[in-house]
C-alpha cells in the first residue's frame, strides 16, 4: 500500500487532466479511486450540428472513450490503457468529407527504485488518420519515462521524456521534461513544468477550480460547485488540437484540426461510481490545416462559430 501511495504521489501532473490521457503520463500516475477498483471507462458524444467551413456546409460530431485496467503484479498483467477519438464529418469539401479516427493502447510498468528515485515507463501504439487502420503512414508510437524523488512530504519532482508519434507539435521527437509538485494544504496544490502544468484549488468545500496545460494539445479550466452528493453544476473552458494522416496529402503533411470550447453543464451521480454528465456550450477559432505540424502549416478551411450539446458518462468496477 505504502509502494502504491508513494507511486501516486511522485508527481499528480495528471490529476487534473480530464480526458484523452490514458495512454500518455497519466496510465501510469493517476490513481483509481481505492484499491476495490479495478477498471474505469468514460465517454462522451458532443454534436456540434450543421456549420460551415470556407462558406460550404461542414457537420461534425466527436465521440471520445477512454479507460483503464489495474495492473495485477502477482500474474505479471500491467495497467492498460485505451483511448478513442472519432471525428464524424460531413462536408462538400472532398477533404474534410471524411471520418478520422484516433485510437491508442498502452500499458504502464514500474521499473522499481534506483537510489531515492522511482521509475516508471509506459509505451503504446496507436492510429491516427482516415480509413480506419488501412491507412499504413497513419500508425504511431507512444512511450513516457518518469524518474521522480519525493523531496517531502508535500513536494515532488520528477523529470519526464515523453514521446507521441502523433503529437500536433514535433511528433516523433522525445520531448525532455521536468515537473515541480507542491501541495500547500489539502485545498490548494499545483504542478509547474513540462510536459504539463496544473493548479487545484478548493477555496470553499463544495467549489473546485483546476486550471491545466498539457503540452502541447490541450489546455482546459474548469470551475465545479457540488450541490448535493449526487448532483454538481460546472463551468469549462478547453483547448483542443489533433492531427491525422490521411490520403491524398503530400509525404510527411497531416490534416490537423484546432478547436477552443466553452460550456456549462450539469454531473449527476446516481450511484457510488456512476456518473452522467450534460452540457451545453459553444465551439469557436475552430480550424483545419494541413502541414508537418502547427508551426509549419497552412490554413484549409475556417469553421464557424456554433453552439453544441455534449453527454457523457463514467463507470468505475
Amino acid at each position: 500500500m505504502r509502494r502504491r501511495a508513494y507511486i501516486a504521489g511522485l508527481i499528480l501532473f495528471a490529476l487534473a487532466a480530464p480526458a484523452l490521457a490514458q495512454t500518455g503520463p497519466a496510465l501510469l500516475l493517476k490513481p483509481l479511486l481505492s484499491e476495490d477498483e479495478n477498471l474505469e471507462s468514460r465517454g462522451d458524444v458532443l454534436v456540434l450540428g450543421s456549420t460551415e467551413a470556407e462558406g460550404n456546409d461542414f457537420d461534425l460530431n466527436v465521440f471520445e472513450l477512454e479507460g483503464r485496467f489495474r495492473e495485477r503484479r502477482e500474474r505479471l498483467i500491467p495497467r492498460i490503457g485505451w483511448d478513442l477519438t472519432w471525428y464524424a464529418m460531413n462536408s462538400d469539401i472532398p477533404v474534410l468529407d471524411q471520418d478520422l479516427t484516433d485510437a491508442s493502447v498502452a500499458i504502464g510498468l514500474e521499473l522499481g527504485q534506483y537510489y531515492d528515485w522511482r521509475a516508471g515507463l509506459t509505451v503504446g501504439l496507436g492510429y491516427g488518420g482516415n480509413a480506419p487502420f488501412g491507412e499504413g503512414d497513419a500508425w504511431y508510437g507512444k512511450a513516457t519515462l518518469v524518474l521522480g524523488k519525493k523531496l517531502d512530504r508535500r513536494t515532488d519532482v520528477a523529470l519526464v521524456v515523453d514521446y507521441d508519434g502523433n503529437r500536433s507539435y514535433a511528433p516523433d521527437i522525445p520531448i525532455p521534461g521536468i515537473a515541480y509538485r507542491h501541495e500547500f494544504d489539502p485545498r490548494l496544490s499545483y504542478v509547474v513544468g513540462v510536459p504539463l502544468s496544473s493548479v487545484t484549488w478548493r477555496p470553499d468545500k463544495p467549489v473546485t477550480i483546476e486550471v491545466t496545460w498539457q503540452f502541447v494539445d490541450r489546455f482546459d479550466a474548469r470551475v465545479e460547485y457540488k450541490l448535493s452528493p449526487a448532483w454538481t453544476v460546472f463551468g469549462n473552458f478547453e483547448r483542443r488540437e489533433d492531427a491525422f494522416t490521411i490520403d491524398g496529402l503530400d509525404d510527411h503533411d497531416r490534416l490537423l484540426f484546432q478547436q477552443r470550447r466553452a460550456e456549462l453543464g450539469v454531473r449527476w451521480q446516481p450511484w457510488e461510481h456512476t456518473s452522467f454528465l450534460l452540457a451545453g456550450g459553444y465551439a469557436f477559432s475552430s480550424e483545419f490545416s494541413v502541414g508537418y505540424d502547427q508551426s509549419d502549416s497552412e490554413k484549409l478551411a475556417d469553421v464557424t462559430d456554433e453552439p453544441y450539446f455534449r453527454l457523457g458518462f463514467e463507470r468505475r468496477w
